[in-house]
């Protein structure tokens, strides 16, 4: 069971001062705990000051902390890191806002705001959450997991649903969807002294995704919210459990495979639960005989994740699940999201009766893949693609340098069977270099190379097509394709993963192509209006200097043809 835990309040600040004289000065000073600002109190004081274009100096003598100082460190290294966006990509530039709101530094996030106002031609000034419905208890609870302002998607998204509309949201991947409709549809549940756990009689909202991997991400994302921590291991960290002030024993449930299925109907799995989160198919089971669960009696809200996926995958599932969660009453308000929804969804929605006069929140253009993304391709035939792809990651290696971490690549086999085929060989040849999760929709591993992979223990991903949804991992400097995509949708949703908010890489894409391939990913890259370059295998040939070195190339082809 995810239930969110609480605590006491967290360390006082000192307090602020400010100079009087021009130009304004700031100095922040922490307390022993290495706490700094709040997000609100931050992003109130950046408003105040941007207008001005203050000039911030951080006493970094009167921070009077004794204990680790790796979290101090990491973020000078973030801030070293984040090079300037020439292509002005939106992302990027909410990441590097980001980073300079976190550090104190409102001058450069004046200049960032102004940035990301052209980029995205809006006039919207930045807002917290709480002037989007949000009450103060979540809002803190956002700022503090490092959410410190909704962005343009979460901003035009938040009042509609939080209001109760049906609503279709379309942005490009990274772009802050999932929060998008998770803070507003946790903003309209009903909580204690209102309503009692003990009291519900079923879920207030249930959430469905496409594969079980997305599902166990926003199930994670939703128990953080309602105050849950997984790894808050440093002293003072904002995001642990004791600094959350909102509802006690609020619940969120996964009903993502077949045994939690049995939970749900023999048990008292989803009792005193306010939002499940489901895939297609377990849900449609859950609410069918025998034993059938009254999923929808309390229900206030049900959103769809990824909903192009989900209808494509498992149209006759969804329609079970939405016509009888239709038909319990008083209608609920449906949310249907992704970054490459079909143009007939509304109107299919309506006339199925699951939507009334849907409220269309669209950001940016269907199918629309971070802009600072590059894209390359190498051509080989097909026995030699793994070598191919092993000699790029090599290449890279020694360009970065031996005393520098890898950076965090992601590679996508063609399917389950060949990534498996993929993973032993892989491991061979870059044992020293990267250490390698593969991540297959099935069993318990999946969870755990999720987690190895985020937590930063491996640094190469190995995964099949359904990773390709809305994972929102961090970091990835490399997306490998090694194989063609089977379409330009699911190209997007791989190239999706690199140059996500909070990614200071704008990524790379790489697809190993066969030669008779090549057409076909030219014209993908001209209808998603990309800038492809092909890298030479030439250029990737390995390095024979020394006895080592002829070495490896030996075994690269020995493990790898």
């Amino acid at each position: 069971m995810l239930t969110a835990s609480q605590g006491l309040p967290g360390p006082l600040l000192t307090p602020v001062k400010f100079q009087s004289k021009q130009p304004a000065v700031v100095r922040v000073c922490a307390t022993s705990w290495g706490s700094s600002l709040s997000a609100a109190s931050s992003l109130r004081i950046y408003r105040a000051f941007s207008r001005t274009r203050p000039q911030l100096r951080i006493n970094n003598s009167s921070v009077r902390y004794k204990g680790p100082r790796r979290h101090l460190v990491s973020c000078q290294a973030a801030s070293e890191s984040q090079p300037e966006s020439s292509e002005q990509d939106a992302n990027q530039l909410v990441t590097q806002l980001n980073s300079a709101l976190a550090q104190e530094d409102y001058a450069r996030a004046g200049q960032l705001r102004d940035k990301l106002k052209a980029v995205q031609g809006s006039s919207d000034s930045l807002a917290d959450w709480r002037e989007y419905g949000c009450p103060d208890w979540l809002a803190d609870r956002a700022e503090k997991l490092g959410f410190r302002f909704p962005t343009e998607i979460q901003r035009r998204a938040a009042a509609p649903i939080a209001g109760g509309q049906d609503v279709i949201v379309q942005s490009q991947t990274g772009s802050g969807k999932t929060l998008s409709f998770v803070m507003p549809l946790l903003a309209r549940l009903q909580y204690p002294p209102a309503l009692y756990p003990e009291d519900l009689k079923a879920p207030q909202a249930v959430i469905v995704a496409p594969t079980r991997e997305l599902g166990v991400q926003i199930v994670m994302l939703i128990y953080k919210l309602l105050g849950g921590t997984t790894s808050a291991r440093q002293p003072g960290d904002p995001a642990n459990m004791f600094q959350y002030t909102g509802p006690r024993g609020i619940k969120v449930r996964g009903v993502l495979d077949k045994e939690e299925v049995l939970f749900a109907k023999n048990d008292s799995y989803l009792f005193g639960v306010h939002v499940v989160v489901g895939l297609p198919g377990t849900l449609a089971e859950l609410i069918s005989e025998p034993n059938a669960y009254a999923l929808f009696r309390d229900l206030r809200i049900i959103a769809v994740d990824e909903a192009d996926a989900c209808f494509q995958d498992s149209g006759e599932a969804m329609g079970l699940v939405l016509d009888q969660a239709m038909g319990n009453g008083l209608k609920p308000p449906v949310v249907l999201l992704g970054a490459t929804l079909a143009a007939g969804l509304a109107a299919d929605a309506s006339n199925r009766g699951w939507m009334i006069q849907p409220n269309t929140v669209n950001v940016g253009s269907a199918g629309q893949v971070p802009m600072a993304t590059r894209h390359t391709y190498i051509v080989t035939e097909d026995s030699q693609k793994l070598l191919a792809l092993s000699r790029h990651i090599r290449h890279h290696l020694r360009q970065k340098g031996e005393d520098v971490a890898p950076s965090r690549a992601l590679v996508f086999a063609s399917s389950e069977e060949a990534a498996e085929a993929a993973a032993a060989p892989l491991r061979n040849v870059l044992w020293n270099q990267h250490k390698i999760a593969v991540l297959l929709p099935h069993g318990e591993e999946p969870i755990k190379a999720l987690t190895s992979f985020r937590d930063h223990a491996a640094s190469l991903l190995l995964a099949t097509p359904a990773a390709s949804r809305g994972l929102d991992l961090p970091e990835i400097a490399y997306i490998y394709n090694l194989d063609l995509p089977a379409s330009a949708v699911d190209y997007v949703h791989r190239a999706g993963r690199a140059g996500r908010i909070g990614s200071f890489s704008p990524g790379t894409v790489v697809t190993v192509v066969s030669p008779d391939q090549v057409p076909a990913l030219r014209q993908m890259a001209a209808s998603l209006k990309l800038k492809l370059e092909e890298e030479p295998l030439e250029s990737l040939q390995p390095v024979m200097n020394t006895a080592d070195d002829q070495r490896t190339a030996l075994e690269d082809l020995f493990n790898l043809q």
